[in-house]
C-alpha cells in the first residue's frame, strides 16, 4: 500500500494523502468500495471524524454509535464497524433500526446465527419494520430455512404490496424450490416496480431480468414470454455489449441457459 493509503485510515488524515488516494490500489477496501473517488473518501473520513468528535462528549448516546458503526464498514473495518453497531443497540436495545443495521452487518461477515437473533429481535420491536423482515429471509435462507424464507416475505408484501425487494427475494425462493411458475410471476413484478425505472441499475434489479430470462425458457416460454428482450435488457443493464432483442448473441446465451436446467 502506498504511503497515502496507508496513512488514509489513520486518526487525522491530510488533504494531501486524500488527494494522493486511489481506492484501487487498497488492499484493504472491500470490493464494493473500489468505485469510490478519492472525493468520496474525504467525506466518509470527514464525517468519521465528526462523529468520533460528537462521542467524546456523550460517549453512551445511541445514535452517534450508530451513525459512526457504517462509516467503519464503508472502508473495510469491519472490526470498528460490528463493535459500533453492537455499542449502538447496547445503549438503545428498543431501537428496531439499530437492530435491523447490525444484523445486517453481521449477515454481512457470514455470522448467520448472530444476525438472525438481531433481526427477530427488531420486527419483534416494530412489527411492520419490512426492511428487517427483507433481511431475516435473505439470513433464512443463508441457512437453508426456505419456508421461514418464504413465510418473511409473504409478510413484507402484506404489509408492503410494492416492496420489489419482497418480490425479487420470494422469486428465488421459489425457482430454488422448482417453481419456476412462482418465480416468473413474482419477477415479473419486481421488473414493473423496480427494475429499469428513473435509470435505476443495481445489482439485484439487473439479475431480475436474467432471472426471468432464465426461467421463462425453463418453462418453455422463450417466445411467449419474451425471453430474449428481457435478457437483452439484462445486458443494457449490466453494461454488456449492447444487442438488438432477439440478437444472436441472445439466443446462443438463452440455449446455453437452457441446457443447464
Amino acid at each position: 500500500m502506498s504511503s497515502a493509503n496507508s496513512r488514509l485510515l489513520a486518526k487525522h488524515p491530510t488533504m494531501s494523502d486524500l488527494e494522493h488516494y486511489n481506492p484501487l490500489n487498497d488492499p484493504s477496501l472491500p470490493p464494493f468500495s473500489k468505485n469510490l473517488t478519492w472525493k468520496d473518501i474525504a467525506k466518509r473520513v470527514e464525517a468519521r471524524e465528526y462523529w468520533k468528535t460528537k462521542m467524546k462528549t456523550n460517549p453512551g448516546n445511541s445514535r452517534y454509535h450508530h451513525n459512526l458503526a457504517p462509516l467503519h464498514g464503508e472502508v473495510g473495518n469491519t472490526r470498528d464497524e460490528i463493535r459500533h453497531h453492537r455499542m449502538a443497540v447496547e445503549y438503545n436495545p428498543n431501537s428496531s433500526n439499530a437492530r435491523n443495521d447490525y444484523g445486517l452487518a453481521l449477515y454481512r461477515q457470514g455470522r448467520y446465527d448472530q444476525a438472525e437473533i438481531q433481526l427477530l429481535e427488531a420486527i419483534n420491536i416494530n412489527k411492520e419494520n419490512v426492511v428487517a423482515m427483507n433481511n431475516l429471509a435473505a439470513v433464512y435462507c443463508k441457512k437453508g430455512k426456505f419456508s421461514k424464507a418464504q413465510k418473511e416475505c409473504e409478510r413484507v408484501i402484506t404489509l408492503d404490496p410494492n416492496n420489489a425487494m419482497a418480490h425479487r427475494n420470494i422469486a428465488k425462493i421459489f425457482d430454488t424450490l422448482g417453481n419456476t411458475r412462482d418465480a416468473v410471476k413474482h419477477n415479473r413484478i419486481a421488473i414493473q416496480l423496480g427494475p429499469g425505472i428513473q435509470g435505476v441499475t443495481q445489482h439485484a434489479d439487473t439479475m431480475t431480468y436474467r432471472n426471468l430470462a432464465r426461467q421463462l425458457v425453463a418453462r418453455g416460454q422463450t417466445v411467449s414470454g419474451h425471453a430474449n428482450a428481457h435478457y437483452d435488457a439484462y445486458r443494457a443493464l449490466a453494461y454488456k455489449v449492447n444487442v438488438l432483442p432477439n440478437s444472436q448473441k441472445t439466443k446462443e446465451l438463452l440455449i446455453k441457459t437452457k441446457t443447464k436446467f
